[in-house]
């Protein structure tokens, strides 16, 4: 076969003029079909846009028919049943994809309802964004901490200059030490605070963060489509608040920071691309329809 269609169809087969092939999305079938002369408003071929959505996900190429023109293609109905293609219903299972199997559950990436999981670089992406969002609005509720932070900062590097052009000893580091760690504790609450809310209001409101709309994202529940509720969008920021209480805390801090970048990153490997928050939750990301 030298030419892959854009969808699945019946199309000219490349090894016989004759013939029509039927590609099911995926890979050429062996089910062929004498060509007929249909009429240009039934005909099909190579037109694969006009098959019915629901004809493409379940192997069979025409509600009516089986082929292009109202002729019925191969089928293997039991014997005595009537003809799918004459009104006997839908084809048998698994009938029209070379592995038995609906063009859906050939792709990992599609959902049994026909919802699309997001790519890692669109969620990593919108996370990026959702970040930058989050740290800016924190920079402007935390100024009277980061104000005393910065204070600090100005006091030891004046008397450290002045130490050195005079030939003294440097300052003690211990005050600013202690002012940086006053800072640290409020400013990651506020930081936490703020994205908790900006999460859970968005994804109860619109179903999806700023960064996440924008790069064509929704968030749902793993049985199906509907905006979240506030208790999932509460359990979805579980893992967010754990990482970062316990990374402000000596020794086991590391294990925080560890859990910050596991989170995000098990979606590389999960089958359904989730990150653990979307585990607890019960969540999974899709693209928006």
């Amino acid at each position: 076969m030298s030419e892959t269609p854009a969808g699945p169809g019946w199309y000219d087969d490349p090894d016989d003029p004759s013939l029509l092939r039927y590609f099911d999305g995926v890979v050429w079938s062996s089910h062929t079909t004498p060509r007929s002369s249909p009429s240009a408003g039934a005909s099909t071929i190579g037109r694969a846009n006009d098959v019915p959505r629901a004809a493409a996900r379940t192997g069979w190429a025409a509600p009516g028919g089986g082929g292009p023109g109202g002729q019925q293609g191969p089928s293997r109905q039991a014997p005595g049943q009537q003809p799918w293609g004459q009104g006997g219903g839908p084809p048998p299972q698994g009938w029209g994809t070379a592995y038995g199997q609906s063009w859906q559950h050939q792709r990992k990436d599609v959902l049994p309802d026909g919802a699309v999981l997001a790519e890692w670089w669109r969620r990593l992406s919108a996370r990026i964004l959702d970040w930058v969002v989050v740290y800016l609005v924190t920079l402007v509720v935390a100024i009277p901490w980061l104000g005393d932070a910065a204070g600090a900062l100005d006091d030891y590097w004046t008397a450290a200059v002045q130490a050195a052009e005079s030939g003294g000893a440097q300052p003690d580091t211990g005050a600013f030490t202690d002012a940086l760690v006053a800072v640290a504790l409020p400013v990651t609450l506020i930081s936490l605070a703020l994205t908790v809310l900006y999460e859970v209001v968005f994804l109860t409101w619109r179903g999806a963060t700023p960064g996440k709309m924008l790069f064509g994202m929704v968030v749902r529940r793993t049985g199906g489509p509907g905006r979240l509720s506030v208790v999932d969008a509460l359990r979805r920021q579980v893992l967010t608040v754990v990482s970062n209480l316990v990374a402000l805390v000596p020794l086991v801090g590391l294990l925080g920071s560890a859990l910050s970048v596991i989170d995000p990153a098990w979606l590389l490997w999960d089958p359904r691309r989730q990150a653990l928050h979307d585990k607890v939750a019960d969540t999974v990301v899709v693209l928006k329809r």
